[in-house]
């Protein structure tokens, strides 16, 4: 049996996911519902084995979102880095860095964005 078949309307508006069960089962979901799938399958994968591996191993090919939107804010009540990055796949992805490395962080970009390009660095 081969995965399921998913299809995006003409008007863009709904995706359709069919089942190759017998009989077919097919599921038509807005972009709400897509989002709340992705949320709750994201949630799943989070606690299911084996789990995504701790480090990224650097110099991998990746579909990368070209020049996201993004914002900063200190958390209310640690002040550490709150870093909300905008994913189209996926929406508003937050993440919140303690303070040394979000230092780490800058010092990385900066680097990057001051020196002629070179082979990518790994935190420590």
């Amino acid at each position: 049996m081969s995965g399921p078949e998913w299809k995006l309307s003409d008007d863009l508006k709904t995706v359709t996911i069919t089942f190759p069960t017998s009989p077919p089962v097919q599921f038509v979901l807005d972009a709400a519902a897509v989002d709340d799938l992705l949320r709750n399958l994201g949630e799943l994968r989070a606690h299911m084995t084996p789990p995504v591996p701790a480090d990224y191993q650097i110099g991998q090919k990746v579909a990368a979102i070209p020049d996201p939107r993004w914002y900063t804010e200190p958390e209310m009540l640690s002040g550490d880095s709150l870093i909300h990055v905008r994913d189209p796949r996926f929406g508003w992805l937050h993440y919140l860095l303690p303070r040394a490395s979000a230092q780490q962080l800058a010092q990385y970009l900066t680097r990057q964005a001051e020196d002629e390009p070179c082979p990518p660095t790994r935190p420590n």
